[in-house]
């Protein structure tokens, strides 16, 4: 049966066409990338996606709201937490019974609850109010002094969702690390002559390296240069490429840059809050680049061109992990080889050529028309050869 098949006229030609149609595939995937002639990154759409606070420093009071009857409300926590007035111990999850408007147009339910560790009580304001249609409400949320994360849907894992207290630092790291950052400042300067000073990708590693050892979250940002027409992570156009570091403060809540290679961190002239990569690069972008301070933090070189270095890279690259499936990273490299799905970037002027989801988007319009295409002509031969096939002789002879 196996050999009928694999002599068969259709499989032969089956094969064939399969065979041009794979090799026309990487033919038009390696095309289309030298035509699109760079190297895409993941614009980012909200400063959140690199913003946020690093792990153990992010112990933000969150829940999730999900009605599981008419008058009742279950409420998840990412921390334990009690309702007032309720029996029980501190949990991660509870219910509370909500009242709907009688003769009045709506009812303000308050839902008033504390939290492990915290003194003072959190309060939801949920509002129900009747609509025009009998029987039907709206429910809306009115006021929170917490983050409502998610509303009626929890968590498949619970685990996900909860803050692990073993994982955050202390409590005086969460208001204040601004001694460790000191720290880390007095022992790069103590150490300047025995730390192996390069370039500012060394240096980076270096302080890096350092603020790990002191505990003080720090990361590696790229700073690119470019036009209108070449904008983006593409060094290899000959535009400037720079490396800073950006750490995290508790007292500021936010990442700022501290440049090891030239020993500045900015701050704006009017405030006492240090800047990050893109408040930095957008204050250069739209010409308020004198209203930048810097300090000078760190004993290495002086650049001759001053704070005003900042103004060759309108772009800010942030680096995200690698993916962990290396199947899934392998298949995305092999399929949409100028795609940068680590890299994240920041511009100001991003042009479609730079722009990762436009890329990965034609590319696979591309791939899913040449898809079609397979596809009909293995229709067109199959049907062509039912059209062509004769009845066998021992029917047409009884006709």
């Amino acid at each position: 049966m196996i050999k009928f098949i694999l002599e068969s006229y259709i499989f032969k030609r089956f094969f064939i066409l399969s065979v041009v149609f794979v090799l026309l595939l990487i033919v038009a995937g390696k095309i289309f990338d030298k035509l699109w002639n760079s190297s895409t990154a993941i614009p980012i759409v909200t400063l959140k996606e690199v913003y946020s606070p690093p792990a153990g420093y992010d112990n933000f009071k969150s829940v999730k709201l999900k009605l599981v009857s008419k008058f009742k409300v279950a409420i998840e926590g990412n921390k334990k937490f009690k309702l007032k007035d309720k029996q029980g111990d501190l949990d991660f999850y509870d219910t509370v019974s909500v009242e709907y408007p009688g003769e009045e147009f709506d009812r303000t339910n308050k839902i008033f609850f504390r939290f492990e560790d915290t003194p003072n009580y959190d309060s939801i304001y949920l509002v129900i109010a009747k609509s025009e249609i009998p029987d039907t409400y709206f429910k809306q949320i009115f006021y929170s002094s917490v983050i409502v994360s998610t509303l009626n849907e929890f968590s498949d894992n619970a685990d996900e969702f909860r803050i692990d207290d073993s994982k955050l630092v202390s409590h005086d790291l969460l208001v204040n690390n601004d001694t460790l950052i000191n720290s880390v400042f007095d022992y790069f300067n103590s150490n300047i002559d025995n730390l192996g000073i390069a370039e500012c990708g060394t240096n980076c590693q270096i302080l890096m390296r350092i603020c790990k050892d002191f505990g003080v979250p720090c990361r590696m940002i790229n700073l690119q240069g470019g036009d209108i027409d070449q904008t983006g992570f593409y060094d290899m156009l000959g535009y400037p490429l720079h490396v800073v570091c950006e750490i995290y403060s508790s007292k500021q809540q936010k990442w700022y840059v501290v440049d090891p290679t030239f020993g500045f961190r900015f701050r704006h002239k009017n405030s006492s809050t240090y800047m990050n990569a893109v408040e930095i690069s957008n204050n250069h972008t739209f010409l308020r680049g004198d209203e930048i301070y810097q300090d000078s933090i760190l004993l290495t070189k002086r650049t001759l061109v001053g704070k005003d270095y900042f103004k060759y890279y309108e772009n800010v690259v942030f680096t995200k992990p690698e993916w962990k499936n290396r199947y899934l990273r392998k298949l995305v490299s092999v399929f949409y080889g100028n795609f940068n799905y680590y890299l994240y970037l920041f511009s100001n002027n991003f042009p479609g050529i730079k722009n990762g989801f436009y890329y990965v988007g034609m590319k696979t319009f591309m791939y899913f028309f040449m898809l079609i295409l397979y596809i009909n002509a293995v229709l067109f031969l199959l049907l062509r050869r039912l059209f062509l096939v004769k009845k066998p002789k021992k029917y047409s002879e009884k006709a």
